[in-house]
């Protein structure tokens, strides 16, 4: 068994990758023949057409100065359809040297507007121990024809719409601004928060409020306040929703077809039991901040928001976004069902694909949907049940289900009866799923695994090719009833000599899961 670990775990410098290619197929990409993505920006549903916006970076695989908008339309948050740059910096502007992170909204008056961090680097007579590199100002732009289902124009005004932090802040950053709540019937006030930092003190993000999107923003003060060494010493990226412990199953607040980036009702704390003694759906923010810089993974409080405050004293301690090292700057929207779905930059990972090697880097996560654990207490994300019309049904292999492949199927054949009666695993004992790879079968293998649970408390699968790259590539795949944690690791190559259909199958005792430290953990 520790032969099998360390194979896996080998490093991949051996393993001859052509330069050049290898694109997402499924997760949002740079759509130019070069390009750079980061964070996901302004998730916007408006007149029943889906906007996603993100960090972009043009006619180059790394990052750089002058980033700009990339924009993408979708109508069901599945299949994209790539639109024109929405923002680039302006010469001498606010926004000379980038567009940064920001948020998209729509108007009193149906208006979607984007807010956005506008930054000009500083001179070196300017740095500060612990300040940030860049002057940064809070900025408005609009779409040119809000009838435009597309969105393809987007005018910028002028001036910043928010006063800067009060003197002697000494701030770490301020930059990346989410709207907090918008007016409704009770109340006519926006409000807005911008990540920031003490200097020497902690992370932090700073709140305005205005009943004008476009004006007359004033200084409420800081979201929330700690002196907690965790807390870091800068949030990139805070946003906030308010969750249900039940996901939402029917259209809700937004199937008008007008959606923010995320629209917030924010009735606090837990529901009162019905008469008959059943319990509503429990309610609470999620406020999840991305601390510091880019190595480190977004941190989750559940807790109470009102008027411009988060009780940071009250909430639950933080919980990672996500298992893996390679997810940052997450940002969301309501959809027209009521769910709060997400999406976060996905990083490279150097090991696999150097910077500078490929034509473009980086991509979105697909969609998640965040939901509370039944108690309140944890929060829960499973990926969007739409995405399940991406997988190729006819051709899976269902593992651990009696079942039996269509007829004719050329992956079928390949596989010699691989659909057949229910898989047996013995702790550390291999398995060979499937037979020999042929030419006849798909690039592409859909493995549907199906898990009973007898006496274990956990499990850890570890899948390997056992042709061609079996040193180098697969994925364990680690399951837990007691927590219902599913973790998957995976080390995955591009196989140029042809599809790589069959692996062995091989179950782990719980003593031997496998740390993150070791493995790239997958997220998608």
């Amino acid at each position: 068994m520790a032969a099998l670990l360390a194979s896996f775990a080998a490093p991949l410098a051996r393993v001859a990758v052509e330069p050049r290619v290898a694109r997402p197929i499924f997760h949002l990409a740079p759509t130019a023949p070069r390009g750079w993505i980061n964070d996901p920006n302004g998730p916007l549903l408006h007149n029943g057409t889906y906007h996603l916006f993100w960090q972009n970076v043009p006619n180059s695989s790394e990052w750089s100065w002058g980033l700009g908008w990339g924009h993408a339309t979708s109508k069901d948050l599945v299949q994209w359809q790539p639109q024109p740059v929405a923002l680039e910096p302006s010469p001498g502007g606010l926004d000379r040297h980038g567009c940064f992170s920001g948020c998209a909204t729509v108007d009193v008056n149906g208006v979607p507007t984007i807010l956005y961090t506008g930054v000009i680097r500083k001179a070196p007579e300017e740095m500060e121990p612990g300040g940030s590199h860049q002057h940064e100002a809070q900025l408005l732009a609009v779409a040119a024809d809000p009838d435009d289902p597309e969105l393809k124009e987007w005018v910028k005004l002028p001036g910043q719409f928010l006063p800067q932090p009060p003197a002697g802040m000494h701030l770490t950053g301020w930059r990346d601004p989410f709207i907090l709540q918008t007016p409704t019937a009770g109340s006519p006030w926006w409000y807005v928060m911008v990540g920031a930092g003490l200097k020497d003190k902690c992370g932090t993000a700073l709140v305005y409020r205005s009943k004008d999107l476009k004006q007359g923003w004033e200084y409420v003060g800081p979201l929330c306040e700690s002196a907690d060494a965790d807390m870091h010493t800068m949030w990139e990226c805070p946003i906030m929703a308010q969750l249900s412990s039940k996901p939402p199953t029917s259209a809700a607040a937004a199937s008008n077809g007008h959606a923010s980036s995320h629209v917030n009702s924010f009735a606090s704390g837990h529901s009162a039991p019905h008469s008959d003694g059943c319990s509503q759906p429990i309610g609470r923010h999620m406020l999840c901040v991305s601390p510091d810089y880019c190595v480190n993974v977004p941190l989750c409080y559940l807790g109470s928001y009102a008027a411009g405050r988060f009780d940071m004293a009250a909430a639950s301690s933080p919980q990672r976004l996500d298992l893996g090292d390679i997810l940052y700057a997450p940002n969301m929207l309501t959809d027209d069902q009521g769910r709060t779905v997400l999406w976060a930059w996905m990083q490279e990972k150097q090991l696999l694909r150097p910077t500078g090697a490929y034509d473009s880097s980086c991509c979105l996560c697909v969609p998640r949907v965040l939901y509370l654990s039944p108690d309140g207490t944890r929060l829960l994300q499973e990926p969007l049940p739409e995405l399940q019309a991406l997988r190729q049904q006819h051709s899976a292999w269902h593992v651990g289900t009696a079942g039996k492949a269509p007829a004719g199927n050329a992956m079928a054949d390949a596989l010699e009866g691989a659909f057949e009666a229910p898989l047996a695993l013995r702790p550390g004992v291999p398995v060979q799923l499937g037979g020999a790879s042929s030419s006849k079968g798909s690039s592409h293998v859909d493995l549907e695994l199906t898990l009973t649970r007898g006496e274990a408390d956990s499990v850890v699968l570890l899948l390997q090719p056992f042709e061609g790259l079996a040193d180098a590539a697969g994925a364990a795949i680690s399951y837990c009833w007691a927590s219902d944690t599913l973790q998957v690791w995976l080390r995955a190559v591009v196989d140029r000599g042809g599809a790589v259909l069959c692996c062995i199958i091989t179950a782990l005792p719980a003593a031997q899961c496998i740390s993150s430290g070791t493995w790239g953990l997958l997220v998608v």
